[in-house]
């Protein structure tokens, strides 16, 4: 036996010797995989390996049935450097945004690039993956210099085509049994275990699983028309405030705020000291600041602000949110869905009760940019005003003697001008012979943050307030096209202990860069404000202007909050807090401070505008009502509450000293339910619930029941 074990062990070296190539380049894969996990998630081992472990072996011994090592060397060194790569972007990606990859994301790879443009590499990855490539490229060429050629008989090659066949077994079945789209994902949302995508599968397992589940295994289930009626009129009509049909008839204004947050007009939210602080601030006063940004300033002073508001989405998503107040968890909307009749959306509805209204969305970008033209006007908007539309009715003032007022900067790499925008199209955005409701997507405080040649007025106003002296210096060099003056703006922020992270210099100056894109969003404020009063609209105009999400790019909104990890004493959720405020003069000015999210913008639009609506057909709650909504990120699959973070209703990952068992207790009753509207909703959409006739006519039907007055 001893002889047998002897004689094996030998076979084995031997074998491991001849191929270790192939033994390397695994060694290597698993390494870079472990080390890019550590990169994202702090923790190099992962809870369901198999997937990436099956795709690997099998990778491995197919590369094994080719003869020659030289080609061996070629192909994993190649196979090496792509996973390096791949695994980079999914980390920067990931650093940037928090989202995990999904092969939804392809259809918005236009604003993938855009995202990573300008972004800081994730260095440990990048090191981790240079240093395995160059170190197995360079034992692999001198290993070839003494062996020009693997033995690699009929015996060898039918028994690497099994270990090939049993890693594909190893990956098919870990995929079908553990990737969570193949069990009940609505199960696994309520009482899932997993920390993230990749602690759980690995970068590339994670990528397998997504093809899996997006090509091979699409969930083609379907639920009964019955059981999705029962769902959403049963459920009962939604709870009213105090504040309902107040602004019945009003015109109504959406703007969604590009990446806009508190601290690009305030250094701390007020009536919210502890939340509203910002340590990382430019460090200006108050009244310089409300000196800089008086339009913004002076539309905080008289709306409702929600100061507990959350978003934590993509533009896209929160763009939908809110119109049509729902999410599906399996597709994204505007490329998935686009021909989808969606008649309880707020510009449908508008229409429906109001047949003479005009509806229509204006945005300083492509209308081809998230398949905009098409979701648009499924949601009721007649039609969507890009850039290029913008520049012909520039053209025609030009062509009647009037000032050019739209510019296309976007040629030259940079964002368009939302006052430019503003000054455009305000005749059609703010008719004065009809109702209308006006969606408006800005675009100028788009990241990544830099110094734009066409906010140089912008930044000398910024520096007259913030540093005079070096505003004189900066004219000066500006005269004399000089660029190099720009590189001395650091040593405005060089802190008096140079190890201090929260002075750091770099960070300020892409803050200041921000700010900058606030004053032209303040001006672009400004100049609808203008406009509206000037046609006697204000007064029955309801203004909704809120942000998108958090400004990620170049992780400011982290830097600012001082807010990195699940550690910090500061509430993590407080990350995802941006602006929500409403400008209405029904409604007093107001300070809300329950937690708030995306979700709740349509029902609250609807509360105000008298239209009552079935629980179940949106995720949110008015801001007016008491009870508070949960926020289920599509994009980054969590959950948040105030104060609270979860990978699923019961596995919370954050959850600050303040919320109480109680709390944790309402969050997660709130959580559950909304886990029910999410399964339904994605089922309506999957199935296009209500195009047919008969179920357009019931949704019409009942919602004539509950607002006959309408």
């Amino acid at each position: 036996m001893k002889e047998k074990m002897k004689a094996a062990g030998k076979k084995t070296l031997e074998w491991l010797k001849i191929n270790r190539l192939a033994v390397l380049y695994f060694v290597f894969a698993v390494i870079i995989e472990m080390m890019s996990v550590f990169a994202v998630e702090g923790n190099p081992i992962m809870s369901r390996p198999l997937i990436a472990i099956g795709l690997l072996l099998m990778i491995t011994c197919l590369v094994l049935l080719t003869k020659r090592n030289s080609v061996r060397l070629i192909i994993y060194a190649i196979l090496l450097a792509v996973q390096a790569i791949l695994d980079l972007v999914f980390s920067v990606v990931y650093d940037m945004t928090g989202q995990y990859f999904d092969f939804g994301m392809l259809n918005l790879r236009n604003d993938a690039f855009a995202t990573i443009e300008g972004l800081l590499v994730n260095f440990f990855a990048f090191y981790t993956g240079v240093f395995c490539c160059i170190i197995y490229v360079i034992y692999g060429l001198r290993m070839l210099r003494n062996e020009k050629h693997a033995k690699n008989n009929k015996r060898s090659r039918i028994f690497y085509g099994m270990l090939a066949l049993a890693g594909f077994a190893t990956m098919g079945v870990s995929v079908v049994q553990y990737y969570p789209s193949s069990v009940n994902k609505y199960d696994e949302m309520l009482y899932g275990k997993s920390t993230g995508a990749y602690s759980s599968y690995g970068m590339m397992g994670n990528v397998v699983g997504e093809f899996t589940q997006s090509v091979i295994l699409k969930d083609r289930s379907t639920l009964p028309n019955s059981d999705i009626e029962n769902f959403l009129y049963n459920g009962g009509v939604a709870e009213t405030s105090e504040k309902f049909g107040i602004s019945k008839d009003n015109n109504v204004i959406v703007i969604l705020a590009e990446s806009l947050e508190w601290f690009a007009f305030m250094n701390e939210l007020n009536g919210n000291a502890e939340k509203g602080n910002f340590p990382n601030a430019l460090g200006m006063t108050n009244e310089q600041l409300a000196k800089l940004y008086p339009n913004l300033t002076k539309f905080y002073n008289q709306s409702v602000k929600m100061t507990n508001f959350h978003s934590r989405e993509k533009t896209d998503i929160s763009e939908t949110l809110s119109m049509v107040g729902s999410y599906p968890t399996d597709a994204y909307i505007n490329y998935d869905y686009s021909n989808n009749s969606m008649p309880y959306t707020v510009p449908n509805l508008l229409k429906t009760y109001d047949t003479d209204m005009q509806n229509l969305s204006f945005h300083n970008g492509f209308k081809t940019f998230y398949n905009r033209l098409e979701a648009h006007q499924m949601f009721g908007l007649e039609f969507l005003y890009d850039m290029y539309d913008m520049e012909d009715m520039s053209d025609e003032r030009e062509d009647l003697g009037l000032d050019e007022t739209m510019r296309n900067y976007m040629e030259d790499g940079e964002r368009n001008l939302d006052s430019e925008m503003i000054e455009t199209c305000k005749e059609l955005m703010f008719p004065t012979d009809k109702r209308f409701y006006t969606y408006i997507t800005t675009i100028t405080m788009h990241g990544v943050y830099y110094e734009r040649n066409n906010l140089s007025d912008e930044r000398k106003k910024l520096l007259a307030e913030f540093d005079p002296d070096f505003l004189k210096a900066y004219e000066e060099a500006e005269k004399a096209d000089d660029d190099s003056i720009w590189e001395n703006f650091l040593d405005l922020f060089h802190p008096d202990d140079e190890e201090s992270e929260s002075n750091n210099s770099k960070e300020k100056r892409i803050l200041f860069n921000y700010m900058t894109t606030a004053l032209e969003l303040d001006d672009a404020i400004g100049a609808m404000m203008q406009d509206l009063e000037q046609k006697g609209l204000l007064e029955n105009t309801t203004i909704v202007m809120f942000g998108d999400h958090n400004a990620y790019y170049q992780q400011l909104s982290n830097y600012v909050k001082d807010i990195y990890d699940y550690e910090t004493g500061n509430y993590y959720t407080d990350l995802y807090c941006v602006p929500l405020m409403i400008y209405d003069q029904n409604v007093e000015p107001q300070i809300i401070d329950k937690f708030t999210c995306t979700a709740d913008i349509v029902p609250t639009l609807l509360d105000l505008l008298g239209i009552k609506y079935y629980e179940n057909m949106y995720y949110g709650n008015s801001v007016f009502t008491a009870r508070e909504s949960v926020l289920y990120s599509r994009a980054y699959g969590i959950f948040v509450g105030d104060g609270i973070v979860a990978n699923s209703v019961n596995m919370i990952s954050y959850r600050h000293d303040s919320v109480t068992d109680a709390k944790l207790a309402a969050f997660k009753e709130e959580a559950t339910a909304l886990v029910q509207e999410i399964k339904y909703c994605d089922y309506i959409f999957k199935q296009d619930y209500f195009g047919e006739e008969a179920t357009m006519q019931l949704f019409l039907n009942k919602m004539r029941e509950i607002n006959p007055t309408l």
